[in-house]
């Protein structure tokens, strides 16, 4: 089964929310946090183009495919490294299908700040090293133990970790 964009995030996350998720426990869509992220979505950039789907890989808040630059809009407070590692996978897939695209821009509107991730082979190398990590890790039989960060708190899953 090909890893979802979703997925690329977890893996830099917490490994265990990427088993859980994978392995088809989803708290995140009656949680407030991710609900208010989807309206946010909706409601940043209103004039572009929003929700294209990647199969079932993703889907990209927006893009503009004459200038090679793809979009994603986030919630979050401050950039993350599963964030950019979502959208290279989402650089990566739409390079291998032959769109070629140069940029991703990570969008986030409550800090008005904007991170830029770029396409090149070595952005390549890492979305397939990831992608033998996301295998590894949902290949496990059992999730990877909970361990509490920073972020468990804002997290869907504290509670089926925590509880």
């Amino acid at each position: 089964m090909e890893p979802t964009g979703k997925e690329f995030a977890y893996l830099h996350v917490c490994q265990r929310k990427l088993w859980l998720f994978r392995h088809g426990i989803r708290p995140e869509l009656e949680y407030g946090n991710v609900q208010i992220g989807m309206l946010l979505g909706e409601k940043s950039f209103s004039r572009e183009k929003k929700e294209i789907p990647l199969g079932e890989c993703g889907v990209l808040d927006w893009a503009d495919f004459p200038d090679g630059v793809i979009h994603e809009t986030k919630k979050g407070k401050s950039p993350g490294r599963g964030d950019a590692a979502q959208v290279a996978y989402y650089l990566w897939l739409l390079d291998r299908h032959g769109v070629r695209v140069r940029e991703a821009r990570i969008h986030y509107p409550a800090q008005r700040k904007t991170d830029t991730v770029f396409w090149s082979p070595e952005l390549a190398e890492s979305v397939e090293k990831d992608a033998q990590m996301i295998a590894e890790v949902v290949s496990l039989e059992v999730p990877p133990a909970a361990e509490r960060k920073n972020i468990c708190a804002r997290c869907a899953y504290e509670e089926v970790c925590f509880a």
